[in-house]
């Protein structure tokens, strides 16, 4: 029996039924018992955060694993993950300057990974990122690739740890800030498999900015 689906039905339903309790849509609650369902739902979709990773972690390992060679837009793409997060970035008061939708940027890659892989980069900045700033998503095609590069101002990644932080549960030293430590590791393995690569470009106190390369989609 495979563990991931085993268990995302039944954390689904703890984390559905603790939102309906802290939202009090059933009627008045006490104040300490609406914030103890709203810390189990938070649990909750942290570990599902973790089942996902681990089941994502398990596939990219098989020898026989593939992705799909879908024709993409990055800007279309770059939307989508930001709409995504919106909720999230607008609790820290972060703007999200994306490229404009009129802007085309074609590439060969699997529409839900490379979803998945700028999902992470886009949640990752907000994580670490101060409030009230700003992160940035562009895109540009060179060499027969396109890039979408994810801009932020947070701490930035010192030098010595920038091929470090793509390794398994490797999170720095951050213990306690929600991650499996897995999501650099499996995007930078997904973005190999779809023939492009991720790589990060950094200085200490200056933000990073992670640059997603995938094959350029020649017109028909």
């Amino acid at each position: 029996m495979q563990l991931g689906p085993a268990l995302r039905q039944p954390l689904g339903k703890i984390i559905a039924n603790a939102e309906t309790i802290s939202s009090k849509l059933e009627g008045p609650l006490r104040g300490d018992y609406a914030s103890y369902a709203k810390d189990i739902a938070s649990a909750g979709r942290h570990l599902l955060d973790l089942v996902n990773d681990l089941s994502d972690l398990e596939a990219i390992e098989r020898p026989e694993f593939t992705v799909a060679g879908d024709d993409i837009d990055l800007v279309d793409l770059a939307h989508r993950a930001a709409g995504l997060l919106a909720v999230k970035a607008a609790d820290h008061h972060i703007r999200i300057d994306l490229p404009n939708e009129s802007e085309k940027c074609p590439a060969s890659g699997e529409f839900r990974r490379t979803l998945q892989i700028l999902v992470n980069l886009i949640g990752n900045a907000i994580r670490y990122s101060p409030d009230g700033s700003v992160i940035k998503l562009r895109v540009s095609g060179q060499d027969g690739f396109a890039r979408i590069a994810v801009s932020d101002q947070g701490d930035g990644v010192a030098a010595e740890d920038q091929e470090l932080i793509f390794e398994k549960f490797e999170r720095l030293g951050r213990s306690g800030d929600g991650g499996s430590g897995l999501g650099l590791f499996i995007s930078r393995r997904l973005a190999g498999a779809m023939g492009g690569s991720l790589t990060v470009a950094s200085e200490a106190g200056e933000g990073a900015t992670f640059t997603l390369s995938l094959p350029e989609r020649k017109p028909a």
